[in-house]
């Protein structure tokens, strides 16, 4: 397996970087039944989750498309979940449906909580006094990626830091270790394996119980139905790409539709981005947008294997 390497403008970060991630939404879940209501909800395996712990996952409807794709956070007094804010209602919404049978709380806590991203030599963490082991932290939720960079995202209640909004930064980061984002232009479209869940240790657990959509995102695994995956594509031109914008592949002389943007994140010089197109596709296939053809993208190596 060839893996990827830190592009160049990421790898000049300062390793003091911090900003905050205003594109997350925080959903707080708490109650008696808290962890085995959202067990019969998702994807992942909240209950194995130890205090301090984290899991990638996904909430499905029952064709086993994706309403979002979270982070959750095993907490004292239950789950914390961190979603692109745009996807927030509709998941939300479905989540509280069946909630009222459970002893439960699901709330949007959002205006509650910062949401920092920050790298390990950051001043964050002696400003806020707060440990890099989350098992240690009461108050304040810190979960530590390892990936193209040493990373931690950071939730406090307090907001009285003025920090810059770093959102393009931390996605092109995700897009780097090969990691996707639901949003509400795409919800509802995609099967988990489409944006390659399977490859991001706990996010689908394949010998759980029964969650919403999970007969589908069984069959796709073992009968072998699913025929897209996540890719992460690099282009030199600077524009903005909206996420559901339709990527092509030249096919001779022709262009046809090839898949569909699901993150963008322009930096200085480049544009990164997490796209679905068909998981047969060669690596060296050209790729352009189709409204704006002049954005060439290259596909870039995964971080992980898509093989069983």
């Amino acid at each position: 397996m060839t893996v990827a390497t830190i592009p160049p403008l990421l790898s000049e970060l300062s390793p003091t970087w911090d900003a905050e991630l205003t594109h997350l939404s925080v959903i707080s879940v708490t109650g008696d039944d808290a962890i085995s209501y959202i067990q019969g909800q998702v994807t992942c395996n909240v209950e194995t989750l130890a205090i301090g712990e984290h899991t990638f996952g996904a909430h499905c409807d029952f064709k086993g498309k994706m309403w979002s794709m979270f982070l959750a956070f095993r907490a004292h007094d239950g789950l914390f979940l961190f979603m692109h804010q745009s996807a927030t209602e509709k998941s939300l919404a479905e989540l509280k449906k069946y909630g009222v049978f459970s002893k439960v709380t699901i709330t949007d806590v959002s205006d509650e909580y910062a949401v920092v991203g920050a790298l390990p030599e950051s001043n964050i963490f002696s400003t806020l006094n707060v440990d890099k082991d989350p098992a240690k932290n009461e108050d304040t939720i810190v979960i530590g990626f390892a990936g193209t960079h040493s990373r931690y995202l950071i939730a406090y209640k307090s907001v009285d830091h003025e920090l810059s909004s770093g959102s393009h930064v931390w996605e092109a980061l995700n897009i780097c270790d090969g990691i996707g984002s639901i949003q509400a232009v795409t919800s509802g479209e995609f099967v988990p394996q489409m944006l390659n869940l399977q490859a991001l240790p706990g996010a689908i657990d394949f010998t759980k119980g029964c969650y919403m959509g999970q007969e589908v995102v069984a069959r796709t695994k073992y009968l072998g139905k699913n025929k897209r995956a996540g890719y992460i594509l690099h282009s030199s031109e600077v524009t903005n790409i909206p996420v559901g914008a339709i990527i092509e592949q030249q096919l001779g002389e022709n262009w046809r539709r090839a898949g569909q943007v699901l993150t963008s994140a322009g930096l200085a010089e480049e544009n990164w981005v997490f796209a679905v197109l068909p998981n047969d596709i060669e690596t060296a296939t050209p790729l352009r947008l189709k409204e704006q053809p002049e954005v060439i993208f290259k596909i870039k190596p995964l971080p992980y294997t898509l093989e069983d």
